[in-house]
């Protein structure tokens, strides 16, 4: 009896998110939450969760508050510059970002899928590397991640600003930073954090965030498009090894068979090389025995010389 356990982990894995990629989700997801957490106990700190910081840290919470949110937002920053890099100067990158963007048929799949959930139809629409729910939710946190880190600063270097944009401008500023933290929070706890958890078809977890990987039963439910456009590349890949493996078994083949077993032209012309070389032989041995160079002259000639010298012998008997 098969064991279901030893084939689900023999069961082929497909690559969603590089180290270098996980790397980067995490930073942006850590130090969100570090943001969301301190910024929240400024706003409200009177709230029944911010006073067990004050019992754990003492008189010193209130600093400690404002250095681990400005740390936090350092790495936010920092992280988000190395990702902006990591599009523009890495392949995968600038791949990542050529499918991350909007295309026509993201409005298709936005209609398909309410035509679904309404029971319109019972096809589900089939999704590529990215489906228009996850390219929302890359933009509205780029975007987020710009409007958070200009306010951000207007507040943190305040000395600085404060005389070019005066109270009006840092009232301004404060406001926004407040709604697009609450925008942001609900974004992740509401919308990505159901697409990743509480989503029935992947529930309890999507772990590609944490593994980098998705079986194949995760491909065919979630981005069946892609790993259909995966498949064909590993087809023709195969195919391209193949057809060079075929033509390297060739070459051996010609190169690597007997005399008896080689073309005909080959085989021609390594017996006269052989013939050559008998015949050289030859003369080294007769050299060798009396140390005179012998000369092999044609026969035909042989016979003309012997042709000739039989007037001289005749008139030699009649001298005689």
């Amino acid at each position: 009896m098969a064991n279901p356990d030893k084939n689900q982990k023999e069961e082929k894995q497909y690559l969603r998110m590089t180290l270098n990629e996980r790397f980067q989700h995490f930073f942006l997801l850590s130090s969100f939450i570090t943001l969301v957490i301190t910024g929240f106990a400024l706003k409200f700190p009177e709230a029944l969760w911010v006073n067990w910081f004050r019992i754990l840290l003492g008189e010193g919470a209130f600093e400690f508050r404002g250095d681990l949110h400005r740390i936090a937002a350092g790495v936010m920053v920092a992280v988000s510059l190395y990702h902006i890099g990591y599009i523009i100067f890495t392949k995968r990158g600038r791949r990542f970002l050529s499918d991350m963007w909007f295309k026509k048929t993201d409005i298709t799949d936005l209609t398909q899928t309410f035509k679904y959930y309404i029971g319109k139809t019972k096809e589900r629409p089939k999704f590529r590397r990215f489906s228009y729910i996850e390219k929302m939710e890359y933009w509205a946190v780029a975007w987020g991640t710009v409007v958070m880190g200009v306010s951000g600063s207007l507040l943190w270097f305040e000395n600085t600003f404060l005389p070019i944009i005066s109270n009006s401008g840092m009232d301004i500023a404060t406001a926004v930073h407040y709604y697009e933290a609450i925008l942001a929070s609900l974004a992740i706890l509401v919308w990505h954090f159901y697409f990743v958890i509480y989503n029935p078809d992947v529930y309890p977890m999507n772990k590609a965030w944490f593994t980098g990987h998705l079986s194949k039963e995760e491909m065919e439910l979630e981005h069946p498009l892609w790993l259909e456009e995966i498949e064909k590349e590993e087809e023709k890949n195969k195919e391209q090894k193949e057809e060079q493996k075929e033509s390297e078994t060739e070459k051996e083949e010609i190169t690597g068979k007997p005399e008896d077993e080689r073309p005909a032209a080959e085989t021609a012309e390594t017996g006269s090389k052989d013939t050559d070389k008998d015949l050289i032989n030859v003369i080294k041995e007769e050299i060798g025995k009396d140390g005179s160079s012998i000369t092999e002259k044609p026969e035909t000639k042989t016979d003309e010389i012997v042709t000739e010298n039989k007037p001289e012998e005749n008139k030699k008997e009649k001298l005689i």
